[in-house]
């Protein structure tokens, strides 16, 4: 129902007590359409707003342990290279130093290639799956 004044819908009809209370249903399906839309794009936006907490953990906490680990690293590098130095030292020999601690390394990393293959990437995965869906 349109009045002839303004070309909108006469709403106030539908919702003064005592007048008629009839209700057309092309208007129905008009607000039902509108509210629809307005749902839609609501959910849109929360999903996106979601995904956008989800990406910003996981951009902070990649940042956080980048950082760990180059400080780590680089500690790691110097204590190697005191160890080398006072194993050589030890043994009237800095190459044998170095040498011993390249192969405790290279050791390592034999172990830890054999656990690797043995299911360490699948429960590795696991892990980093179930820490990026949690809501916490």
């Amino acid at each position: 129902m349109r009045t002839q004044e303004n070309g909108t819908n006469d709403r106030t009809r539908a919702h003064m007590p005592g007048r008629d209370q009839e209700l057309d249903f092309s208007d129905f399906m008009e607000g039902l359409v509108v509210d629809t839309k307005a749902y839609v794009c609501a959910e849109a936006d929360h999903l996106k707003l979601h995904a956008i907490e989800k990406a910003s953990a996981l951009m902070g906490m990649v940042i956080r342990k980048t950082v760990v680990v180059i400080l780590l690293g680089t500690a790691l590098l110097f204590l190697n290279i005191a160890l080398g130095i006072y194993l050589g030292d030890e043994l009237n020999s800095r190459p044998l130093g170095f040498v011993i601690v390249a192969g405790t390394y290279l050791l390592l990393l034999g172990a830890f290639h054999i656990w690797w293959s043995q299911g360490g990437r699948d429960r590795f995965l696991i892990d980093r799956i179930n820490d990026l869906s949690n809501d916490d």
